[in-house]
């Protein structure tokens, strides 16, 4: 949705724009959150851990074995390490207990357009009620007739002390600026996936979506806020899904991926973080394809 030229670079042309260091930082990160979190929820009775319930604690490596084997296996990274451990026990430091009853870590959600109980829409399979999927509608495409799903993962959901499920999302950055933070993540259309996902799960026991922003240097804050709402925008998410889909679907077959429509705009193709990682690619097209950074 953002831009399709970005998109045929990352999605078609299997280009890498993230930077390797933020990218294997971030990954440390996860790695580290999410063994911690399991450890946890093992321990509090068992949790969903990718698609499998854990109850047995002995069988998770710690955080910090589980960050050195990443990198053992990547062959990379190494160098990021001494500064992510640093990250993560100052984050145990300050919040050494679990934030609630951890009941699943980096466990993936798939999504299907279609029809259930009369109502079209992106739904999440639950019990007692059939989905009619609705599929793309683009003869002579590869995908032609196929189901159009979206699959998120969580990288961790909780229950509070009220009993709420809550979705949060461990996002490791240079600087946290909170305020600067919850609008942004708010309309991103990910997180928009994650609220309709989880009304569906959960029904009045969701209680929406948390960042857990975890600065990667001094002075190492960390903020939990919720992610803002967007009711209207939900409503017809859906719906910009199924057009987006099309769109893309129609540029698939045009080809030339190299002349896909580009979004053009200043704030987009230079944004908070500098600029797109596709920027000179489209000043100056194929010749200065980076190399060596397939995905």
């Amino acid at each position: 949705m953002k831009c399709p030229q970005l998109f045929a670079y990352t999605n078609r042309m299997e280009i890498d724009l993230i930077p390797a260091s933020a990218l294997t930082r971030g990954s440390i990160g996860h790695i580290l959150q999410a063994h911690q979190h399991a450890i946890w929820g093992t321990q509090q009775g068992g949790c969903w851990v990718d698609e499998d319930w854990v109850d047995d604690a002995s069988t998770l490596l710690s955080p910090e074995d589980a960050a050195h084997a990443y990198c053992d296996k990547e062959g990379q990274g190494h160098e990021h390490l001494d500064r992510m451990i640093e990250t993560y026990r100052r984050y145990m430091a300050r919040f050494p207990e679990p934030p609630g009853r951890v009941w699943a870590v980096e466990s993936p959600i798939t999504a299907t357009l279609g029809e259930k109980d009369g109502q079209w829409g992106m739904w999440v399979p639950t019990k007692g009620a059939e989905i009619v999927p609705t599929p793309l509608d683009c003869p002579g495409h590869p995908d032609h007739g196929k189901p159009l799903t979206l699959s998120r993962r969580l990288d961790m959901a909780i229950i509070d002390r009220a009993g709420k499920y809550w979705i949060w999302d461990h996002k490791h950055q240079a600087r946290v600026v909170a305020s600067r933070s919850v609008d942004a993540y708010a309309i991103d259309g990910g997180f928009a996936a994650f609220r309709i996902m989880g009304q569906q799960l959960w029904g009045a026991q969701f209680g929406g979506v948390a960042l857990n922003l975890i600065e990667t240097q001094g002075p190492w804050k960390v903020s939990r806020p919720t992610v803002p709402t967007t009711p209207h925008r939900d409503t017809h998410f859906a719906e910009m899904l199924w057009q987006a889909e099309h769109r893309l679907a129609q540029l698939d077959l045009r080809g030339d991926h190299w002349t896909w429509p580009k979004a053009q705009h200043e704030t987009t193709c230079y944004g908070r973080y500098g600029a797109c990682g596709g920027i000179r690619m489209c000043f100056y097209g194929e010749s200065v394809k980076p190399s060596g950074h397939a995905k």
